[in-house]
């Protein structure tokens, strides 16, 4: 089977990533609203629902059916991978959001890259520089101390945290799988009849589990919360798909790492206005710090490699 590799493109790509770092940043926060109403079940097979008629109409205009013919032999087995790998992560990340804030889901779900990572480097024969891999270091070291209070909390072993973060952590195994395996799914599908499938069928698989009876009891604010979120997801991981395919997945998951500080920045401008839905979380000195070896460290990572004369 043959491997996929990047465009070369990176400034496309890295457009592209932008705006799933920017979508990324906010859904927690929608999501951890959204909870309040509805269950992980129910919203994820609703979102899966609106998603699944976007895609499809996107996919008819295109004139792209026939293409789903070419889904067979090896690539059914990658597929169900994906379904499984990417229904899960939905449902799992939510269930997480219950226990931590959004910020935390956030940090401890940059497991995913370490993941990502990996799988570039075995699957697609991908090489990590020096320089990314310094970069990687420090990234990581500014995530632990951006979170120094939330870390030392959970260190006791007795914390409430600990069942979210262990939801979170399988959702980014989880998702790390589907990254991997719909990035193989680009040599015979495009981004809109891969995202059509795995949207139609995790809606069929989340179906058993569904509260119809929530839904109805939704006011017009949450339905618009709900059917927001369903559609800019979509969007963002259409940029995603996108942006795999001019970029390679160790700068793809050095971008996606700057997600927490969305996220944290997000929650800093809302949680204020919206105490009743969002608590309000403080940054030390320590985080401050954090944030910016964070940045650093994604700059480093995403430093452009020029080619040889």
């Amino acid at each position: 089977m043959k491997r996929h590799t990047t465009t070369g493109r990176w400034g496309f790509g890295l457009t592209m990533m932008l705006f799933t770092i920017i979508v990324w940043g906010i859904l927690p926060l929608i999501l951890k609203i959204m909870l309040i109403s509805l269950d992980a079940y129910t919203m994820t097979w609703y979102r899966f629902i609106v998603a699944t008629g976007i895609t499809a109409v996107v996919v008819g205009k295109r004139g792209n059916w026939g293409l789903i013919r070419r889904l067979r032999g090896w690539y059914w087995l990658l597929f169900t991978a994906a379904v499984i790998s990417f229904s899960s992560a939905y449902v799992l990340y939510p269930f997480g959001l219950g226990y931590i804030s959004p910020s935390a889901a956030q940090v401890v779900n940059q497991i995913s890259l370490l993941f990502i990572l990996g799988g570039g480097i075995l699957l697609f024969h991908e090489r990590l520089a020096g320089l990314q891999a310094i970069g990687l270091a420090i990234l990581i070291a500014g995530i632990v101390l951006f979170f120094n209070e939330q870390l030392a909390e959970l260190w006791t072993g007795d914390s409430a945290m600990i069942p979210g973060i262990l939801w979170v952590i399988t959702a980014a195994v989880a998702m790390s799988t589907y990254t991997l395996t719909q990035k193989q799914l680009l040599q015979i599908l495009p981004t809109d009849v891969i995202l059509f499938l795995i949207y139609l069928a995790g809606s069929l698989l989340t179906l058993p589990f569904v509260h119809f009876e929530t839904l109805l009891l939704q006011n017009t604010a949450q339905f618009i919360l709900l059917n927001g979120s369903a559609v800019i997801s979509l969007i963002a991981f259409v940029t995603l798909v996108e942006g795999m395919k001019h970029l390679e997945i160790n700068r793809v998951s050095m971008l996606l790492a700057i997600v927490p500080l969305m996220t944290v920045a997000a929650m800093a401008v809302c949680a204020p206005l919206i105490p009743d839905l969002l608590e309000p979380e403080r940054l030390n000195s320590t985080s401050i710090l954090g944030a910016i070896l964070v940045v650093t460290g994604s700059m480093l990572g995403n430093i452009r490699r020029m080619p040889k004369k």
